[in-house]
């Protein structure tokens, strides 16, 4: 072989390596990420969450909506730490308009409530 073969070839090889490598990360990042079984929405009024309390299955997608005129803070209990279930917490407001969302992959009961207004509260009951 002559070394501009030799050259090219490695070059090919080194590709086709690289593009095999970049395959299989995308597709182990996309099984980490489930899909949600199902999706809810709590929709975030002035002074309740409607519907308040919900069961739900593992695995599923609750989408937090603001239909109020000021931000909302939907997060796990207790307040002000959001300990129970810290990752069950936006980490900021959800402005006016907007919504989060967040897929429950934890059984049990989950008392809520809104940061900003620590009197609205809720229970989503996860099987």
């Amino acid at each position: 072989m002559k070394p501009k073969s030799i050259t090219l070839t490695s070059a090919f090889i080194g590709l086709l390596a690289a593009g095999f490598f970049i395959i299989n990360q995308n597709s182990s990042q996309t099984s980490l990420s489930s899909t949600p079984k199902a999706t809810t929405t709590i929709i975030m009024k002035e002074e309740i969450y409607e519907p308040q309390n919900i069961e739900i299955k593992k695995g599923t997608k609750v989408i937090f909506k603001n239909e109020a005129k000021e931000p909302r803070w939907p997060a796990s209990n207790i307040h002000p730490t959001h300990g129970i279930y810290p990752e069950f917490d936006p980490k900021q407001p959800v402005q006016a308009d907007s919504e989060w969302s967040f897929v429950f992959d934890k059984e049990g009961k989950w008392k809520y409530h809104d940061h900003l207004v620590p009197l609205i509260r809720g229970e989503i009951i996860v099987n």
